[in-house]
Formats: C-alpha cells, structure tokens, sequence
C-alpha cells in the first residue's frame, strides 16, 4: 500500500504570500502546496516559482491548469523552467477547466468537445517536449516540427514531469485520458448531469477501482497517483482520519486540504492556521 501523501491548495495570496506559506507549510510537515490559474489574477507559475526559491523539499503544483486554454508549448517550457529550478518538485493538475465569469471576460466558450480535443492533444505535446528533440506532431489544433533552435534542457523528473488528469467516473474516454497521465483527480455529477461537490465517500473508492483496472487493461503498470480533495474539518480529526485510512485502503495516495468558499474577514490568516495545523496523519 502506498503511503498517503498531504498537499494544500493556496486559495488565497499573492507571489510573496504563496512564498511565505510555502516555507510555513514546508515546516508544518505538508508535501506540497498548489495554486490555482486563473485567466486574469495572480499567476500561479510566478507565486510557484517565488515559492520554490524559498523551499528545498516541499512539491509545487497546481490545481489546476486549465491545458485547454493554453498553448502547449508555452506550458512545457513554464514548467521545465520550474522543474529544473525546484530540482524535481513540480506537479502539473491539469483539465479542461470550469468556465466563470473570469474566463468568459476575456476567452469565449469554444465548446465542451473542442476543449476536450485540445486537452489530449494539449498533453500530447507536452509530453513529447519533455521527452526532448526530435518531436513533431500534426494534429486537429496543434502542429509542431521538430527543432534544433536553442533548445532547452529536460525536466529534472523522467520520464516527465508529473502531471494529473480530471477524470470523470463512468465516462471512458475522460477516464482513459487520466489514465495516460500520472494521477487522477476524480469528478464526479449527479444524476442530473450537474457536478457532484459533495459526492459519498462510496463514488471516491468507485473512482479510484475504475481508474486502476482501467490502467491495468491498458497495459500501464508503473506507480500512479489517486488524489482526494476536501475542505479538513479540523474539529473532527477522527472522522477525518477513519475517511482518510478508507480512502487509503482504496488506493488514494494523495489528501488535498482546500477551503475554496471561506467567509473568513482575513481569508489569509485563516489560510495560514490551515497551514500551521499540519496534515491530518
């Protein structure tokens, strides 16, 4: 049984903020911490780099990477940068991303079936840069040729940087593409058809047996990552670590602590008691 790994997710603060609760975080005992993008904020790769310059253990991630909005190419040399900088540290959350009113200020919807074709071929050629030249690829979207130009230096992480994907549980290909990749972030919807933000404890052990007997039947059988995310009820360790030990059993290997809808007068200071209370081990 892999050993359950703790990461927060900074919903708040700008670069030297993420830098500051990084090295708490780091000495709180947590594994990683994540930003978030947006289209127009704070750039979660500046405040992650800023992070990274301040820390030496602590992975540096996010979640998530909307890959469908942005060019593929622009993204793997954003994170290589990272990964070479952080000596191995990063961890790419990636999806197509839910569409808000930040998004829609600036980008129009292309539609949910575009998007999921830049996706995969968005992860395409992210790994293919990663793997290093020669790489070409000709796609629906993306066209690359292979290059010699000034080339850059891999990513310290082979055969690629860590990188997981959305999975929606029951539906094959969401779930195939996030078997491809290194880890899976299970999504769940209601019977409606309307995303599940409070699904029972049943659909994430679902999601984590259907992910790994699909990577079975594909032939996949190096380590990969099953992630759980939760607002920590910090009142209730108990409960928090019976759910934890079940998710564990199922074979999750990563516990993410957020809190995306605090009503908190100082957002940052309630961030940074989360920090401070260290992971629920």
């Amino acid at each position: 049984m892999a050993p359950m790994r703790y990461g927060i997710v900074l919903t708040t603060g700008d670069a030297a903020d993420v830098a500051e609760l990084a090295t708490l975080a780091e000495e709180a005992g947590w594994d990683a911490i994540f930003g978030w993008e947006p289209v127009w904020g704070v750039d979660a790769w500046v405040a992650l780099t800023a992070a990274a310059m301040r820390t030496s253990r602590i992975k540096l991630g996010t979640m998530l990477t909307p890959l469908s909005r942005r060019k593929p190419w622009d993204l793997a040399s954003t994170t290589a940068t990272l990964d070479r900088l952080s000596g191995g540290r990063v961890i790419l959350s990636v999806g197509m991303g839910a569409l808000h009113d930040n998004w829609l200020a600036f980008e129009r919807d292309q539609g949910r079936k575009t998007r999921a074709e830049l996706l995969d071929e968005g992860l395409d050629v992210l790994f293919g840069l990663w793997a290093g030249q020669p790489f070409g690829y000709e796609g629906k979207h993306y066209r690359v040729l292979p290059t010699t130009h000034l080339v850059p230096d891999p990513p310290v992480q082979r055969p690629r940087i860590t990188t997981w994907s959305v999975g929606l549980l029951g539906a094959a290909k969401s779930m195939a593409r996030a078997a491809r990749c290194d880890g899976l972030l299970p999504n769940m919807t209601t019977t409606d058809g309307q995303f599940d933000f409070d699904p029972p404890l049943r659909r994430w052990v679902d999601a984590a047996h259907e992910v790994r007997a699909l990577r079975s039947e594909l032939g996949y059988h190096d380590t990969y990552d099953v992630v759980y995310e939760a607002t920590t009820d910090w009142k209730d360790l108990d409960a928090t670590r019976e759910k934890i030990a079940t998710l564990q059993d199922s074979g999750y290997t990563w516990y993410l602590d957020s809190d995306w809808h605090t009503d908190h007068k100082d957002p940052l200071g309630a961030l940074r008691a989360r920090i401070e209370n260290g992971p629920p081990r």
